[in-house]
């Protein structure tokens, strides 16, 4: 039997497995040797450099969580709750029966928002009534015997007023506006402020919406203060005691009340323009 092997002969030798071996061996080292000539120290200052920059922005978004959830929380506290409570019942829901009849998502969002629209509407055409009724209310309290002697009495008395005001003109500007919430530019807005309340946009629609209620609840809350502050001062701190003087305390009680005051005011106009704003879709 003939060594067919021997005899076939191309004309140039045939290539050794065992010299690409050493030729990938000799490359992987040539590559190694090359990596392992580069400046580590340069390279690990950059991988420094991109660890810091990771920290600090993972640090900034920790304090802007930490910012946002101060501002919610001073937001609920001055709704007296009434934010959270707001946002749960009527923001847009992402999943409904009604979604699939539409024939297309915009309409989906109109519907949702003039039904929850005409749900808001009965709310405030109801703290119209009660702002109209506080609001002479606060002030028939300054007729009583000790309530412009005593600072604290005549404060509230006039917050009472000013926040039973606030209600009566947030709640109007929305009622007389009502044509204007029904449309998809105000929709557009309420699904973005449903998404959830850590953006800024979403807390300015909502804190906007719950500031006719909650403005009539401060008014109810500060006339009931300022009864309980003449009850005290006649029945149990021995009468009122009058602010005259020149006395350090009773000049820090004027400015606290004036600051408080304007700063009250000052609000409500911005609360306001806010509510404008927000019928305008703007």
């Amino acid at each position: 039997m003939e060594n067919h092997s021997e005899q076939y002969n191309p004309g140039f030798p045939t290539p050794s497995i065992t010299l690409y071996t050493h030729e990938i061996v000799d490359q992987n080292s040539q590559v190694t040797a090359y990596i392992a000539g580069l400046q580590p120290s340069w390279i690990q200052e950059q991988i420094r450099f991109l660890h810091s920059i990771q920290s600090k922005l993972g640090q900034k978004m920790k304090d802007l969580d930490i910012i946002h959830t101060i501002f919610i929380a001073l937001w609920t506290a001055l709704t007296l709750g009434l934010l959270p409570v707001y946002y749960a019942e009527y923001r847009a829901e992402t999943t409904g029966a009604e979604t699939a009849s539409l024939p297309s998502p915009a309409d989906t969002e109109v519907q949702s928002w003039n039904n929850v629209a005409r749900d808001l509407i009965n709310i405030w055409a109801l703290v119209c009534k009660g702002g109209l009724v506080l609001c002479p209310l606060s002030l028939t309290l300054l007729q009583i015997p000790g309530v412009t002697e005593s600072t604290l009495a005549r404060t509230s008395t006039i917050a009472a007023c000013v926040c039973s005001g606030s209600a009566f003109l947030l709640s109007a500007v929305f009622i007389s506006m009502e044509s204007k919430l029904n449309r998809g530019q105000i929709a557009h807005l309420w699904v973005e402020a449903s998404s959830s309340l850590s953006a800024s946009k979403a807390l300015t629609f909502w804190t906007t919406l719950v500031s006719p209620m909650s403005y009539l609840i401060w008014s109810l809350l500060f006339c009931i203060l300022t009864l309980l502050v003449v009850s005290w001062n006649r029945y149990i701190g021995g009468g009122p005691t009058p602010d005259g003087g020149n006395s350090a305390d009773t000049k820090a009680a004027f400015i606290t009340s004036g600051v408080f005051l304007t700063s009250l005011i000052v609000g409500t106009v911005v609360q306001v323009r806010r509510a404008i704003s927000l019928v305008q879709g703007q």
